[in-house]
This record gives C-alpha cells, structure tokens and sequence, in this order.
C-alpha cells in the first residue's frame, strides 16, 4: 500500500505542476522583448545578453593521406533506397495518395484548431501609426491599412480565447510617420497543451500512418486468377484399322 500511495503521490504532484499556467509576455516597439513566467520563475528570451568573446586558439590542420585506390574499390557500393512516396504510388495509384492527403487534411485541421484553443490571450493591445508624404497618400494608405487589419484581429478574436484586446489604427498626416506597438500576454496550461497533442499524435498514427504502411506493401495478385483456365479437349471416337 506504501508503494501505491508514493505513486499516487508523485502523478497528483505532476498533474498540479502541470496546471500552473506558463504567461509569455511579447512587446514591441523600439526593439522587441520576449519573456516567459512560469510560477516564480521568469526567463527573459529577448533581447539575448551579448556574452564576451572568447579568443579562439588556431589549430594546426592535419594534413589527411590520400586514399589508395585498392581501398576505394574494396567498398561496397550502397544501392540506392526507394523513395516510400514513390512505392506508395505505384502501389495505390493515384485515387490511393488523394486519400491519403484527405486524411492528413482532415488530421492537421484538428491538430491546428486543438492546439491553438488551448492557448488563451490573457491581454493584446495592437497600435499602428500609419503615414506617408503627402496627405491624399496618407488617407488611402491608411484606408488600405484598416481594410486589412481589423478583419485579421476580428479573426484572431472569434477563433482564440481572448479575455482583454484593443486595436487601433491612425493617421500621421503632419510627420507622415509610421509606427507600430505591439503588447500581448499569452497563457497556456501545459496539461491542456500535452492532452491536445496526444490526441493529434494518436489521430496521425491511426488516420495516416496505418493506411501509409499499409500502401507500401505490395498488393498480392487474387489466387484465381494465377491458375491456369482448364482447356476443354474433344474426346475422339473412331475404330481402330
């Protein structure tokens, strides 16, 4: 019973770690700085500290024998291998690889939707200056820059989970400057992380993997067909002379 308890013990301490939220904090503006919070733990990504420069000591080079040429005529020549993309072709045709790729398709459009929902946008704030050198260029650029971006952050906004967002575009008319300012924070439940790719990883496997393996195995001919088809002969009457 000591045995089980430990064991119990060591997976509900693994699976509360495992709960603790890891933040990355992104911003941008001057330069761009990256860090990641997991419980009192932070690690500053970027910008990286420029470490000194060690002096690098030059090694004498070696001069390397020539090989005779007994020796290069003693190895074996490796024959080339089959490519597998190939072998499955031959073997499926091409209806057996628009199969498979349905498959991978349907595969990597869960994988992308399980991975990315486990991530939650705790903050993102997005501003952009926008400006050229004359103030009709500045309007349309800055109509052009708003048709564009707004969608792409409505996108990001309907398919995440985002707790706390804002976004703004505007106008440089009198500098003709631009700008951009970014600020995000983003969570992520490692134990939600790794569910999600489990799952992917056993949906590949079974999906694609079995029925790619299976493809490069040879087809074997029907036995029927292989036996000979029977020859009917005439049976011959006559007297014998």
């Amino acid at each position: 019973m000591t045995a089980l308890y430990i064991i119990l013990g060591i997976i509900l301490f693994f699976f509360l770690i495992l709960s603790v939220k890891v933040k990355v904090t992104v911003h941008s503006e001057d330069g761009v700085s990256l860090s990641v919070g997991w419980l009192f733990l932070k690690f500053n990504i970027l910008p990286k500290k420029e470490k000194p420069k060690k002096k690098k000591k030059k090694k004498k080079e070696k001069k390397k024998k020539p090989e005779s040429e007994q020796e290069n005529q003693d190895k074996p020549v490796k024959e080339p291998k089959d490519n597998p993309l190939i072998t499955f072709y031959r073997n499926n045709g091409v209806e057996g690889v628009i199969d498979l790729v349905k498959r991978l398709s349907v595969s990597l459009k869960g994988m992308f939707r399980r991975i990315y929902r486990s991530f939650t946008i705790e903050d993102i704030a997005v501003s952009l200056l926008v400006g050229a050198g004359d103030s009709a260029e500045t309007a349309l650029k800055y109509g052009r820059t708003c048709s564009a971006f707004y969608p792409a952050m409505g996108f990001v906004v309907d398919n995440m989970r985002v707790r706390k967002y804002s976004a703004e575009v505007s106008p440089d008319f009198i500098n003709g400057s631009n700008k951009a300012r970014l600020h995000a924070v983003i969570s992520v439940i490692p134990r939600r992380l790794i569910n999600a790719v489990i799952i992917v990883a056993f949906s590949l496997i079974f999906r694609v993997g079995i029925r790619f393996l299976r493809g490069l195995r040879k087809k074997k001919p029907d036995e029927k067909s292989n036996k000979p088809a029977a020859v009917n002969v005439p049976a011959q009457s006559g007297t014998a002379n």
